[in-house]
């Protein structure tokens, strides 16, 4: 498992670049600077120090679920039979390699991970989850709550708050 990283110091300039890419990954360097109030030159520097810092993990497009069509989305507890730190990070690496789980998250409470999960329909998804538990990942226990209308999602993070620094 990755220890967690030490946070960057983020100042003002640096946070507004991140809010308008967040608003719109595709901006250009030119007109990012406009928005930001700075040079070209500047504001390419630190967009560039930015990326360096891991900060600026990548870019990609949010896809329309509801247009692509044929997909359903699960949120799945997941409880692990043991809870040593060698049965997490057997877990945790192989479902990096599993293209149908969105995201994975371990969280604290009753359960232990919080899993996204795309599907081209609910018999796939019991399949997909029976292969899961016959892959010796340590599963004890899962909990299915199907998704049946996105409200919010794939949200800026809100950075207002950096800015009083």
């Amino acid at each position: 498992m990755k220890s967690k990283p030490d946070p960057v110091q983020l100042d003002s300039w640096d946070v507004r670049i991140l809010s308008e890419i967040q608003a719109d990954g595709r901006i250009s360097k030119s007109e990012l600077a406009k928005r930001v109030h700075l040079s070209a030159s500047a504001c390419s520097e630190r967009l560039r120090a930015l990326k360096a810092a891991g900060i600026i993990e990548g870019f990609y497009a949010r896809l329309s679920p509801a247009l692509i069509g044929g997909m359903i989305f699960v949120m799945v507890e997941v409880v692990l039979d043991r809870h040593r730190l060698e049965d997490q990070r057997v877990f945790e690496t192989a479902i990096q390699e599993i293209p149908e789980i969105l995201d994975c998250w371990a969280i604290g409470g009753r359960v232990d991970y919080l899993m996204r999960v795309a599907s081209r329909s609910m018999a796939a998804y019991q399949d997909f989850m029976e292969g899961l538990l016959q892959a010796g990942l340590g599963i004890d226990q899962y909990y299915s709550l199907v998704v049946t209308k996105p409200v919010k999602s794939n949200s800026p993070i809100p950075l207002s708050a950096l800015r009083q620094r």
